[in-house]
């Protein structure tokens, strides 16, 4: 880097004092160079090329093109195109993740039991295949002609052959085959089935379940918990009429799903909808889910986690989640308004604030805090700090962060283009505008200021008076070591 920095301020040897190649420069938008204890910074044509140092963390960035983050505990991510391709190393478990859409994905990891377990695809899964250390995990699949898998999608295990002519497939100890999916078919195991479809097919386990269907989906027949005092029983005529019940448990749905009644005495619970737009469902019992739904004017939801009213469904959200060690509030304007409070298990508390697109805020504890503006990161769409590796040279106007490294404090400022840094830490400060000017306060008080491209200089403090002109300026030392 401080190569390019001499190439790219060659003009300042036509002048008698020059800065040196290793220290602060800002010539933004074309090209900047800031440092401070435990930090770098370096940038050129408007942020589109950066690369920062905070400790023994770096980063390199070509937005939208290209981004990469060396982490000091070895972790090592990278995006490309604005995030259609990703990289993701983790040296704990020699945790191996890329993938690149819609091309191909891939994934590699030591496991708990010290097997290394591999899984690639290509071509939106058309190619696939994995392996493992063991040898007992090794697959390969070619779609439709040939293929076996394991732990895909929900299935422990498949094989197909010139594809829907056969399929087989393995989840937990229930094996199933297929003849001319979805027509044909027949399992083994726990619940022994085989279906005709769509005109009939049954499954049951021996004195617990058994299920029929007629001429699918008009008739439905199915009774579970046979082993039990009160066996649940069911049946559906779709789409005029279904029942059920369970011991002193009812339930009736007319027109399936749009009428919907139950009730059980015994616990107070009760339940009635009209569906999609009227529902309520509450119970005696303290921890009960509940929901009360009229859409779109109100829809209420609780249960032992959670618990939320939305108004105007979609756009108004009010929610809290209690998941025991961690806490969270939360209130939404879809898509314009978040703010949100999450209390971690470490005793943290971290804030977080977007008014979408402006302003993004995001504080934890003394340890971080974040604004940025604008910031176009969407809650519940896509994450800001994704958005901003990837295109934050070409919209955001300012970005305030602070970070805790080595248990030193640095916060920086950044303006559009660059127009404005500043930086702090161990003590020191320094500010600076391009081609104008800045100041740097180091921890004893004194002050340096460089102006007018570094051609006027000068220091306060017991020792203080004109310094060397340092052009391009500022032209303070290098910091970062």
């Amino acid at each position: 880097m401080q190569n390019s920095v001499r190439i790219l301020v060659f003009t300042c040897l036509t002048f008698s004092a020059c800065a040196s190649p290793g220290s602060d420069l800002h010539l933004a938008p074309l090209i900047s160079r800031h440092t401070a204890p435990d930090f770098q910074h370096v940038e050129a044509l408007g942020g589109i090329l950066q690369f920062q140092e905070k400790g023994d963390t770096s980063t390199w960035a070509l937005q939208p093109a290209f981004y990469k983050r060396n982490d000091e505990s070895g972790i090592v991510e990278a995006a490309f195109l604005g995030g259609l391709g990703y990289y993701q190393y983790q040296p704990k478990t020699e945790n191996t993740y890329s993938h690149f859409v819609p091309l191909y994905t891939y994934h590699s990891e030591i496991r708990s039991d010290g097997v290394r377990d591999t899984d690639w695809s290509s071509l939106l899964w058309l190619i696939g295949g994995g392996s493992s250390s063991d040898e007992l995990e090794n697959y390969f699949w070619v779609f439709p002609f040939y293929g076996t898998g394991k732990n895909v999608l929900t299935f422990d295990e498949f094989k197909f052959i010139l594809f829907p002519l056969y399929l087989e497939n393995k989840k937990q100890e229930q094996k199933s085959y297929h003849y001319m999916w979805p027509f044909f078919g027949y399992s083994e195991g726990p619940r022994n089935s085989f279906h005709f479809w769509p005109f009939y097919g049954q499954e049951r386990a021996e004195g617990k379940y058994f299920s029929e269907y007629y001429m699918w989906p008009l008739l439905h027949r199915s009774e579970d918990d046979l082993d039990k005092k009160f066996p649940r029983k069911a049946w559906l005529f779709f789409p005029f009429l279904g029942y059920g019940y369970q011991d002193d448990y009812e339930a009736f749905t007319l027109i399936p799903p749009i009428f919907g009644y139950a009730h059980r005495p015994s616990t107070g619970y009760l339940s009635w909808q009209v569906w999609p737009l009227f529902k309520h469902e509450s119970s005696k019992e303290a921890e009960s889910k509940k929901v009360t739904r009229i859409l779109p004017f109100w829809m209420h939801f609780k249960n032992d986690q959670t618990e939320y009213s939305v108004y105007l469904w979609p756009f108004f959200w009010d929610r809290k989640d209690d998941y025991g060690n961690t806490t969270r509030e939360s209130k939404q304007l879809v898509p314009l308004f978040l703010w949100a409070k999450t209390k971690h298990e470490d005793g943290t508390t971290t804030k977080d604030l977007r008014i979408w697109p402006f302003v993004g805020y995001t504080k934890r504890g003394d340890l971080e805090h974040k604004i940025r503006t604008l910031d176009l990161g969407m809650p519940g769409l896509f994450n800001s700090e994704t958005v901003a590796r990837a295109f934050s040279s070409f919209y955001q106007f300012w970005l305030n962060q602070k970070t805790i490294i080595k248990e030193k404090t640095i916060t920086e400022k950044r303006a559009f283009l660059n127009l404005y840094h500043s930086i702090e830490s161990d003590g020191h400060f320094r500010w600076s505008i391009p081609f104008l000017g800045g100041q740097w306060t180091e921890p004893n008080g004194v002050t340096h200021s460089s102006w007018l491209l570094g051609l006027i200089r000068w220091k306060s403090g017991h020792n203080g008076g004109w310094e060397p002109p340092a052009f391009p300026g500022p032209g303070w030392p290098d910091l970062k070591q």
